[in-house]
């Protein structure tokens, strides 16, 4: 208990003994997790979209008019025996007008003058999403498209996979911008534990003249190295979320209200806990580095 307790409290010294190096190296690690964590939540809540929109995906087939009540029970038979297609909702003309009117509220003008009812019944075809892909929605769109009745087939995938791939963008930036900023984070931790390491070092040698062990030498120092990482990422966090929940006090909403789709999240509980822990790890590297470099000198 005695030497746990020296370790703390030589660690704590040395803390505030590193004066502006040691600020200089908590700042620079919550800048890093700052930047990283923008990336983080930026490319969590749009995969929540894309997986949100995945799960409502469906396919429209448009139906000819004059389609028998028999052509009709045919056609859905043929469609619901694709691998592709989860489930089928018939949405009839006189459905698909009373629909239209609802969502084109205060613009009923627009349909005066076109007569007859001008929409055609439809199919709307829930897709697993293992078939979401485009080569897949080809395929599926081409064979229903040549079945007798079928006007014609639309899907709006196009633009998820464009979001796929943004998002497939942004993360790989993250990755290489939090590789870089960590590796700049390490230095500077490091470079500031070797000035304690080096303000301390006639105090080592007697340490190591009588029997300290290298490990008891090291201990204050990478437990040093822990506390900064620990503080950087924890200030980075209190930043992001005080900036996150800013942001949607201004624009008011509620966490998940996003476009109503379950987005406008903050980081899930295991980003938390991987960002305190990355830097408490990227402390105590940087302190082994310094530390191990002065005891083989």
């Amino acid at each position: 208990m005695d030497r746990l307790r020296y370790i703390v409290e030589d660690a704590l010294t040395n803390l505030r003994r590193s004066g502006w190096g040691g600020v200089a190296s908590v700042g620079t690690i919550v800048v890093s997790f700052v930047i990283v964590g923008i990336f983080l939540i930026i490319t969590g809540n749009l995969g929540a979209l894309v997986a949100d929109w995945k799960e409502q995906f469906q396919v429209t087939v448009f139906l000819e008019d004059g389609i028998t009540v028999d052509q009709l029970a045919l056609l859905r038979k043929r469609v619901q025996s694709e691998r592709a297609v989860r489930s089928t909702t018939y949405t009839s003309k006189a459905e698909a007008l009373q629909q239209f009117k609802r969502e084109m509220q205060g613009k009923e003008s627009l349909l005066e003058g076109l007569g007859e009812n001008p929409i055609p019944a439809s199919l709307q075809l829930r897709v697993h999403e293992a078939y979401q892909t485009p080569e897949a929605l080809k395929q599926l769109t081409a064979s229903l498209g040549r079945l007798e009745g079928v006007e014609d087939v639309m899907y709006g995938q196009e633009w998820v996979d464009r979001l796929s791939s943004v998002i497939h963008v942004l993360r790989l930036l993250g990755l290489s911008v939090g590789l870089a900023l960590g590796l700049a984070s390490l230095l500077i931790v490091s470079n500031t534990i070797r000035l304690a390491v080096y303000a301390r070092a006639e105090e080592i040698e007697v340490m190591r003249l009588v029997g300290a062990t290298r490990l008891h030498i090291r201990l204050p120092f990478v437990l040093e190295g822990i506390i900064q990482g620990t503080l950087g990422a924890g200030l980075a966090l209190l930043l992001l979320f005080g900036a996150y929940r800013a942001t949607l006090w201004q624009i008011q909403m509620t966490p998940g209200q996003i476009f109503g789709m379950g987005v406008g999240s903050f980081l899930a509980p295991h980003w938390v806990v991987l960002m305190v822990a990355v830097g408490a790890a990227v402390g105590a590297f940087g302190s082994l580095i310094s530390v191990g470099r002065f005891l083989r000198a």
